[in-house]
């Protein structure tokens, strides 16, 4: 057998131990270890299995993680999530599908102190959807809005996603944060737009839910007792973007910043405890993905089969704009049934190499991924964040959230054609910078 049938081979029985029901990086780590063992014999695959856990983990910017997610804790017990949503509202709620377009910009506040697509659609769905269903939005429009909402957790910096997709990758962390920023702004408005559009066609929504017009002074009021927010965030981008900090060192700041307003605001121990605990563990998780891809990775690796696949698609000559989207396509599919940190994890050392064989800007193909990650967190079957949402509000099924998300999946292809189409919206801040 060749060694580009046996890569062929390894994926393909991967794929089958995810279809027995293996959890993803057992799966990984399984499948590699067979085929170390089958095409390198047991004692180079013993030395391997070794070194290369510990290898694959002594990454120090893997300390964000922990710390960023340590962070969006901290921020969620000092209550900044509710006081991002009333001061959303106060400037948003007045103007048709106010009160969700305001759920949606609260979303896209917390995604600045949290760095999670899941911690933010939970943290912001017990707030805003009790308040949309009050106001009469219907519940498939209140559940897609804050579960869609969510996704900006990924893509407003800080990111867990961007940071994995960073380390597989060796891409500036940096450079990835400074690029979601014009993208996450860009999905606010379409949301925003689509909302809009979505309730004026709806004659009893849009009457019911109309909201009073705040005057301007409550708005600065309420808009300044969220002061939180901007410090935790212009604690960790300011300290990056000006260069006093690195990743790691800026993500430490953020989250002693987060701790402190946390404790300010009455946070218990007990709290922080929970923090602590929640951050280890999934990091934890993080870290056995990690392990299991890096070992798939080194006998994938040996098959040549990454490299092989780069040129077969370079010598097509298919215009780089093309290649990206036929490269992108696969990742609609595996969103459907895989979380982001394990489709980074899984797909990176194939993928990758075509990409930046082709000229491909790394940090634009990050953004891009990180979108189609948005995409699988709101798609069935697995769509994480409408499962947290439904879960948090059992009055709306998960059949009826799903349904309200159809609109925004068309959204979210809409913002990527933007991106594909015009890169210098995801790279303009990284070249000013």
């Amino acid at each position: 057998m060749s060694p580009l049938e046996q890569g062929f081979l390894l994926i393909g029985g991967m794929f089958v131990l995810l279809a027995l029901g293996f959890p993803i990086a057992l799966a990984l780590l399984s499948a590699g270890v067979i085929g170390l063992i089958a095409m390198r014999g047991w004692s180079a695959a013993d030395y391997l299995l070794g070194s290369l856990p510990y290898s694959v983990t002594a990454e120090f910017a893997f300390i964000v993680v922990p710390l960023f997610l340590f962070m969006g804790h901290m921020a969620y017990s000092a209550g900044i999530s509710e006081k991002g949503f009333r001061a959303a509202s106060a400037w948003f709620g007045h103007v048709p599908g106010g009160l969700a377009i305001s759920s949606v910009v609260a979303c896209g506040a917390f995604a600045t102190v949290s760095g999670s697509s899941i911690a933010t659609a939970a943290t912001i769905s017990k707030i805003a959807v009790p308040q949309l269903l009050k106001a009469g939005y219907t519940k498939r429009l209140a559940g897609a809005a804050v579960a869609t909402g969510g996704t900006l957790g990924v893509l407003i910096p800080p990111s867990t996603v961007m940071v994995l997709y960073s380390i597989a990758t060796e891409t500036p962390i940096p450079s990835l944060f400074m690029a979601g920023i014009v993208p996450g702004i860009l999905t606010i408005l379409v949301y925003g737009f689509g909302i809009s559009w979505m309730v004026k066609r709806d004659p009893q929504m849009r009457t019911m839910t109309r909201q009073r017009r705040v005057p301007w002074g409550e708005r600065m009021k309420l808009t300044f007792s969220s002061w939180e927010i901007l410090v935790v965030f212009a604690v960790v981008m300011g300290t990056l973007y000006t260069g006093i900090a690195t990743a790691s060192e800026a993500a430490g700041f953020g989250a002693a910043a987060a701790l402190v307003i946390a404790i300010i605001r009455g946070a218990k121990m007990a709290e922080i405890k929970e923090g602590l605990q929640t951050s280890g563990s999934s990091t934890a998780s993080i870290f056995f993905l990690v392990i299991g891809a890096g070992v798939f990775g080194a006998a994938l690796g040996t098959t040549q089969l990454p490299q092989n696949l780069a040129t077969w698609t370079l010598g097509l000559n298919l215009h780089p704009t093309l290649l990206l989207i036929l490269v992108l396509i696969p990742f609609l599919i595996l969103g459907c049934f895989i979380d982001a940190a394990s489709m980074i994890l899984l797909t990176m050392p194939v993928v990758f190499p075509i990409i930046k064989q082709a000229g491909i800007d790394p940090v634009l193909f990050g953004i891009l991924v990180t979108k189609m990650t948005e995409i699988g967190n709101i798609t069935p079957p697995v769509g994480l964040n409408v499962f947290v949402v439904s879960a948090a509000n059992p009055e709306i099924t998960i059949r009826e959230c799903f349904r309200g998300v159809m609109p925004f999946f068309l959204m979210e292809l809409f913002i990527v054609g933007l991106l594909i189409a015009f890169p210098s919206i995801t790279l303009f801040a990284v070249v000013t910078h």
